[in-house]
């Protein structure tokens, strides 16, 4: 389960089509098993989104990133 999330940094919205910079994605490994970052043949980063029900494959350097917050469960508690 991803633990961290990242959206698109604004100067950048531009060059992904199908992403802005207002919404945040979960960040998910580049495959299955890999728990160490990954670079691009030039050396850099690399950061896979999950976009609905594909994923995109972005430059580290042209996002932000947050850890997920917490889900709540939406139940208040009665304190009587």
């Amino acid at each position: 389960m991803p633990t961290y999330q990242a959206r698109l940094k604004p100067q950048f919205a531009q060059k992904y089509t199908g992403l802005n910079s207002v919404t945040w994605y979960e960040v998910d490994p580049l495959w299955p098993g890999l728990t160490d970052r990954n670079t691009n043949l030039m050396g850099q980063r690399m950061t896979r989104l999950r976009t609905g029900k594909d994923h995109t494959t972005v430059l580290a350097e042209h996002l932000e990133f947050r850890e997920r917050p917490a889900r709540t469960t939406g139940k208040a508690s009665a304190k009587d």
